[in-house]
């Protein structure tokens, strides 16, 4: 499974589940409008978990228009970590099964 990590600046490069603390914890630097998010996708499966800075966190499949966007919010940090972690292991079941709702926010 190959996996990339988008950061706040907008850079993008490969990962592991051992990079998502850090990749979180990027969330906590000052608010910024046009770089609120980082995310992580699933290269394979196209699946898209973004993290925002107010605790929204969104799904999405990058390369299906006919799949809607969800969103869930006030995450806390530690639920960031384990929804992403459930993407780079992987466990889309997992991710499906959570409390989402329709649209972005």
């Amino acid at each position: 499974m190959s996996i990339t990590l988008t950061h706040r600046d907008g850079g993008m490069e490969g990962g592991t589940e051992a990079d998502l603390a850090a990749l979180v914890a990027e969330l906590d630097g000052p608010a910024d409008e046009e770089h609120p998010d980082v995310a992580v996708t699933d290269d394979d499966s196209s699946w898209n978990v973004s993290a925002f800075q107010d605790g929204t966190l969104v799904l999405e499949n990058l390369d299906d228009s006919d799949v809607q966007p969800c969103h869930i919010r006030d995450v806390s940090r530690t639920e960031m970590l384990r929804v992403m972690g459930m993407l780079v292991r992987g466990d889309l079941t997992s991710i499906h099964q959570l409390d989402w709702h329709p649209g972005y926010s």
